[in-house]
Order: C-alpha cells, then structure tokens, then sequence
C-alpha cells in the first residue's frame, strides 16, 4: 500500500522504528508524547520499538490485535511481558476511544 501523499515515511534497517532514525525527533517537534505501536514482529520489531519508546522517554501503548508474529505463542508472551514491564497493552477499542477523547479535549481547548 502507497504513503498517502503528503504522509511521512520511515525507512529503518533494524528492528526498532527508533534506532538509527529520525523518530523521536520527528514526534518531539510536533508535540506527541504517546505511541500507539502496532506490526510484526512482535519478539522482534515491536518489542523494540516499545523499548526504546520508553528509553527516549515516550509512554508506549501496544495495540492488543494488531501485533503479529510467526511463531505461535509469540504474540500472547510478549504482549504479557511488555505489559509487565515495558510498556501499557490495550485494545484496539480502547486505542480508539484513547484516541478519541484526546480530539474532544482538543475542540473544548479551542
């Protein structure tokens, strides 16, 4: 599937959308201090991306249904240690209404 124009890409070349890019940064400068963190793999790619989230100082949501791995059981032990440890685990119902009440404080901001 194509960027949307406009849209921003990442291109990394190891297992953290974090290490070796411009992220942090990027998200810093527009004011964001949640990621909601989805993909595969989940021992690997997302794992990462959820520790060094929390390294650069960023509170990490993983995105319960929308993690994958190859390896069965994968998904539901990595979900349940970043949970212990890392980082938060929600559903993507609860991401969404996250994500929604975050708009309503903005337009009563306004």
């Amino acid at each position: 599937m194509a960027p949307v124009e406009g849209e921003y890409t990442l291109l990394k070349k190891r297992a953290s959308s974090f290490h070796g890019t411009e992220l942090a940064g990027i998200l810093r400068a527009n004011g964001v201090d949640t990621i909601l963190v989805t993909g595969v793999t989940a021992c690997a790619c997302v794992r990462q991306t959820i520790c060094d989230g929390i390294a650069d100082g960023f509170r990490t949501i993983a995105v319960k249904e929308a993690i994958g791995d190859r390896v069965p059981g994968a998904v539901a032990w990595n979900l349940f240690d970043i949970d212990a440890k890392f980082g938060d685990v929600h559903t993507v119902d609860e991401c969404v209404a996250y994500i929604d009440g975050l708009a309503t404080q903005k337009i009563a901001a306004e």
